[in-house]
C-alpha cells in the first residue's frame, strides 16, 4: 500500500508539472522531476524502514 501510495504522490506531483510546462524553464524542468522522483524514493524508503523495524519489534519475543 506504501508502494501504491508513492506511485500516486508522483503522478500527481508529474501532472502539475506538466501542467505548469509552460511556466517552467527548460532546463530547470528535469531538475524539478529529478528531485520530485528522488525525494519520494527516499520517503517510501524511510516509510518502509520504520514499518520493518516495527514488525520486527512486534515479532520479538517479550523480554521478562
Amino acid at each position: 500500500m506504501m508502494v501504491d501510495e508513492s506511485r500516486i504522490l508522483q503522478v500527481s506531483l508529474f501532472q502539475t508539472l506538466q501542467k505548469h510546462i509552460e511556466e517552467t524553464e527548460a532546463g530547470v524542468l528535469l531538475l524539478y522531476v529529478m528531485a520530485i522522483a528522488d525525494e519520494v524514493d527516499s520517503q517510501l524508503g524511510q516509510a518502509m524502514a520504520s514499518y520493518i523495524t516495527e514488525a520486527n519489534a512486534d515479532a520479538a519475543p517479550e523480554k521478562p
